[in-house]
Formats: structure tokens, sequence, C-alpha cells
């Protein structure tokens, strides 16, 4: 099943929100693969792991 999710944005910028968007597309784009819930915990995990060494 697919979903539609529409993003709507505002002229003011924020640190917070643009991680909270990288995160939910992250995990829209995990549930994708169609893969066991076990391994797509375990990227999302690398990810913001990832993403924490970064900054």
């Amino acid at each position: 099943m697919r979903r539609r999710v529409q993003l709507h944005s505002i002229p003011e910028s924020s640190p917070v929100s643009n991680v909270w968007i990288e995160h939910l597309i992250g995990r829209l784009l995990i549930g994708e693969l169609n893969i066991p819930h076990r391994l797509q915990a375990k990227l999302l995990y690398e990810l913001s792991k990832e993403r924490k060494d970064v900054n």
C-alpha cells in the first residue's frame, strides 16, 4: 500500500525542522525497502548515529 504525504514548509527555517524532515524522509525510504522490521530499525539507528557524528 502506498502512502501519500504532503509536506508544507514555511519561509522561516530552523535546524530542528530540517532534522525532523530528514528523519521523516529516511523513515519513509527505509519503509519502502520491504525488509524485516529489525533490519529497518538497525538502519535507522545507524543513520541517526551517523548524523550525530557529522554534527
